[in-house]
């Protein structure tokens, strides 16, 4: 029949590439920055810059309640968030209480020890000591994000809890 299939060491035949005089130059784009978040016209932090603690606050926190732990007196101590960062609590020195290393264990590990920690700081602060300005501000609690307006809600509410 003549029709062999067999190995034939001789290639396809291409079509031939037209060789190009200069290569196309690709200009990159710049990247976009992160548009910060607004809301009402003010620029809302990142939540990792909201939640993180702060010389002046950690200092505050020491200067409020003492360089020991708040439960069993020993030192040294470490800032403890009492409503967690990943809750969205702040890192102000109202949502932070020193505890020494076991009571800080014990803190993350016991629910029971962190809500007595909580309740007794709400006694303290009222029920919103662990919120931040700009979240009083989204829920309508302050009219502006000043540190003044802040203070003065956080006063009033002092007031009312004692």
């Amino acid at each position: 029949m003549g029709v062999d299939f067999g190995f034939h060491p001789c290639p396809k035949p291409t079509k031939q590439k037209r060789e190009k005089d200069t290569p196309k130059l690709r200009v990159k784009k710049p990247k976009k920055k992160k548009n910060p978040y607004l809301y009402r016209g003010r620029v809302i932090p990142s939540r990792k810059e909201r939640t993180k603690i702060t010389k002046e606050n950690y200092n505050r926190m020491i200067e409020e309640y003492g360089a020991y732990c708040q439960e069993c007196g020993y030192t040294p101590i470490f800032a403890h968030h009492l409503v967690f960062r990943s809750s969205m609590g702040s890192g102000n020195w109202r949502n932070l209480a020193p505890l020494c290393q076991r009571c800080h264990d014990r803190a993350h590990k016991d629910f029971e020890f962190a809500e007595y920690l909580r309740v007794k700081r709400a006694a303290e602060h009222g029920e919103h000591f662990w919120k931040d300005v700009y979240t009083l501000f989204k829920e309508g609690l302050v009219n502006n994000t000043t540190p003044e307006a802040y203070d003065r809600f956080f006063k009033s509410q002092s007031e009312k809890s004692q």
